[in-house]
């Protein structure tokens, strides 16, 4: 049996059937689990701030797939790893952030937790997603064919979700992953007027990107309706390491773990371009 975190969010929305398809148990955790969704797995409420609720849907599961919210403390990340501990959970995989470096920020302190959790680890470290441009931006390309960035000209090597999903499959299902780390990427480094240009190829009319400020991103995303202004001012947060180039490296830790090439930002935007037509 596999715990999924976050079943719901971008990544664990396509870990889930993944899993399925390839024979194994799921129980898909999230806030606010919705059965009717994944009929064939088990969906159970978790919240990674409550120890009562993670150890309930830790009874059975031998492994884990951690994602770590955004919102959690690092004494949470502990108090968790230790509950899926004591759970009898042997296996965690943790999806942390493609650059971390260290502590100071969750992710490298969730990482080093982990480490020193006593349970068999994995970590992947997955770069910027594509699914950003049809959930965080899509209203704005739908609606004004734009989007705007704190990013200036810096390129990141962009990852499909479902690309992380499989990465995660392999890993849950095989063997010699403990203790490895993986920094996934897709193919290319692309700055933003590359993923407009993608965009604008799928949807047969021109995508803009808007380089401006962290207050004009703040903006940006209030106006378009797709978040308050407190969350957008904690995206705002992390978009340093893109303007220091650290998400800009491209790795072959995908391929090798799956076995293909990884989704291009081509093959992103003509998959999902419904989402932005609707």
């Amino acid at each position: 049996m596999i715990l999924v975190t976050a079943a719901t969010g971008n990544v664990g929305r396509e870990l889930v059937p993944q899993l399925l398809r390839a024979g194994l148990h799921v129980r898909a955790g999230s806030r606010h689990p919705d059965p009717a969704r994944w009929p064939d797995a088990g969906a159970v409420p978790l919240d990674l701030t409550d120890q009562d609720s993670v150890r309930a849907a830790a009874q059975g599961v031998t492994a884990a797939y951690l994602i770590v919210p955004e919102t959690l403390e690092a004494a949470d990340v502990q108090a968790n790893l230790g509950t899926l501990r004591d759970a009898g959970v042997a296996r965690v995989v943790l999806q942390s952030g493609f650059g971390v470096q260290g502590g100071g920020n969750l992710l490298g302190d969730a990482e080093a937790a982990v480490r020193a959790s006593g349970l068999e680890w994995t970590i992947l470290q997955p770069n910027w997603f594509m699914q950003n441009y049809n959930q965080m931006f899509r209203r704005g390309i739908r609606d004004r064919h734009e989007f705007a960035e704190p990013a200036g000209t810096h390129r990141t090597s962009f990852i499909d979700t479902r690309d992380i999903a499989a990465a995660a499959v392999t890993i849950l299902t095989g063997d010699g992953h403990a203790g490895r780390v993986y920094p996934l990427t897709g193919p290319a480094a692309l700055d933003r007027h590359e993923v407009a240009a993608a965009l604008s190829r799928a949807l047969g009319h021109e995508v803009t990107y808007r380089p401006v400020d962290d207050d004009g991103f703040m903006d940006f995303l209030v106006s378009t309706g797709e978040s308050d202004e407190e969350e957008a001012r904690a995206i705002a947060s992390i978009y340093p390491p893109i303007r220091a180039d650290v998400t800009a490296p491209v790795t072959d830790d995908l391929p090798r773990l799956i076995g293909r090439a990884g989704y291009t930002i081509d093959d992103f935007a003509r998959h999902y371009r419904a989402d932005w037509q609707a």
